[in-house]
């Protein structure tokens, strides 16, 4: 079966959506959806939406596509009683762990795996249906008719549905991908929404996942909306890469190994202190010398195979690597130890050896 699935950002927008002929249209919660506050709906107007819908032959879906944590899920089932008492037809969400809440307490219901799902490959589309999806937003990056095709082959051998996205701008590594909220996050703007149900949520503009519209960094400064959010410095940087910057990712491995010197600094915040940058794992995996800095797991990570030092000391930051590209041997021993700690420490050989006996335990002593 077909359903032509619309937004709905108003209540005169789902009117409209309705009226040009959508089968559903999905809204979403004020501080609960990856939109605009201005573009989500009070809680007091659900309900008049999912009768509208219902009025017409139509199905109401709520967005619930944010990172939602553990401790939001009690707020989080307060509102989806209320949508299920309303008649909703379903939930729009990101998070598993939400998802398995709603499916446990509606599992009739469906729960579509939103486009921040990133689903791609088998084992994406087996996670989301273990957690309660009827169904899931094909990712963005997938941008040919062939990857979309073998896509829905193997979802059709999973069996879960397939969704694609065909109103918004293409996300080339994929929506809820992105590598570059990591270093934008200094210029994300925290706002708080009140809903009309009493409750508050923090949503985080520039970050989708915490509920904000992505600033699309990739675009440069070609959108004012965007050049008036960024330092000069950044905007300058963003006309240069522009977009290449995201064709260059599968050459990233070949200009790693290319490298004297792997810099990997980390900024101690709320953020970086529950973290490690993957890119540490790929730089000592191509046996290069790295400089990186005490934050979170760092320290231990580069034990006797790397150089840390402090957090925001940029003399000692420059200083780590000077000392590296003037001491060529030192740099290469520190590198081969890097890549030896690498496959002893954190290769996919050595984790499924500690982490599936684990789940196995966990797993049979839960079906006891």
């Amino acid at each position: 079966m077909t359903e032509l699935l619309s937004p709905g950002g108003s209540i005169e927008m789902v009117r409209e959506a309705l009226r040009a002929g959508a089968d559903s249209v999905y809204v979403g919660p004020l501080g609960w959806s990856r939109r605009e506050a201005a573009y989500e709906l009070p809680h007091h107007h659900i309900p008049e939406v999912i009768q509208m819908a219902h009025d017409r032959g139509a199905k109401l879906r709520v967005a619930l596509n944010t990172d939602i944590e553990s401790a939001d899920h009690p707020e989080m089932l307060r509102k989806v009683e209320a949508y299920g008492s309303w008649g909703v037809d379903g939930f729009i969400m990101k998070s598993h762990d939400a998802m398995r809440e709603v499916h446990a307490r509606f599992p009739e219901i469906t729960i579509h795996a939103s486009v921040s799902c990133n689903v791609r490959e088998r084992a994406a589309m087996e996670r989301a249906k273990e957690a309660g999806a009827t169904q899931f937003v094909a990712s963005t990056a997938l941008n040919t008719y062939e990857r979309i095709a073998a896509l829905k082959r193997t979802a059709d051998e999973v069996g879960i549905g397939v969704e694609l996205l065909i109103h918004s701008n293409r996300c080339v590594t994929g929506v809820g991908g992105c590598r570059l909220y990591d270093y934008f996050a200094p210029y994300f703007e925290e706002q708080v929404t009140q809903d009309s149900d009493g409750s508050t949520r923090i949503k985080l503009i520039g970050n989708p996942d915490k509920g904000g519209v992505c600033y699309r960094p990739c675009l440069g400064h070609h959108v004012p909306q965007i050049a008036e959010k960024f330092p000069e410095k950044v905007l300058t940087y963003l006309e240069k890469s522009n977009n290449e910057i995201y064709h260059l990712l599968d050459d990233v491995p070949r200009y790693l190994v290319a490298a004297d010197v792997v810099a990997v600094p980390q900024r101690a915040t709320t953020d970086t202190l529950g973290q490690v940058p993957a890119k540490l794992f790929d730089a000592m995996a191509l046996a290069r010398p790295i400089v990186s800095t005490s934050v979170s797991m760092i320290p231990e990570i580069l034990d006797g195979c790397g150089l840390v030092v402090e957090p925001g000391d940029v003399p000692a930051l420059a200083g780590a690597i000077k000392r590296l590209l003037d001491n060529a041997e030192e740099a290469a021993a520190l590198g081969r130890r890097a890549r030896q700690r690498c496959e002893a420490r954190y290769s996919f050989r050595v984790a499924r050896a500690t982490l599936f006996p684990l789940i196995e335990r966990l797993t049979a002593r839960r079906s006891a």
